[in-house]
């Protein structure tokens, strides 16, 4: 028999979920918060991206088929290309962005892992699966900082 853990913050018991997406499944979860926070959930605090090729530092290197890595693409979100974030300027255009630098996918799977586990639970279950713009924001801003720093 297992033992039945405990919270330390209401003492009720804990149950703990595990979920293994499929690559095909995080495709989609990718596509989906990427695009979601993109159109909507960050644009309040994110002043643009830079999308970098794996081997160079150069922004927007084309792929070998003549198309360009996009963060509105599953399939490449998944190769964990460099991203450049551009955020906390004053105004636009300016030069006084703070830059951070991350990995597409690194940037989603950190930000779920980091989420309250009743938000993980309504993202990775594939029948419910909801991503609003919020929770899109919360994601992206905990896998690029490890919290929410823009409220």
């Amino acid at each position: 028999m297992n033992k039945v853990e405990f919270s330390s913050d209401t003492g009720a018991p804990r149950i703990i979920i595990q979920s293994n997406p499929s690559w095909d499944a995080w495709v989609e979860i990718c596509e989906a918060v990427w695009v979601t926070a993109l159109e909507g959930g960050c644009n309040y605090w994110m002043d643009y991206i830079h999308i970098r090729h794996l081997e160079t530092t150069a922004p927007y290197e084309k792929l070998p088929e003549g198309r360009y890595w996009s963060l509105k693409d599953g399939g490449d979100i998944v190769k964990n290309f460099s991203i450049a974030v551009h955020h906390n300027a004053d105004d636009w255009p300016s030069s006084t962005s703070e830059v951070t630098e991350a990995k597409s996918f690194d940037v989603i799977t950190v930000g779920i892992n980091n989420l309250p586990p009743e938000m993980k639970l309504s993202i990775m279950n594939p029948y419910t699966c909801d991503i609003d713009a919020e929770i899109a924001d919360q994601i992206v801003q905990t896998g690029l900082f490890g919290s929410v720093v823009y409220g």
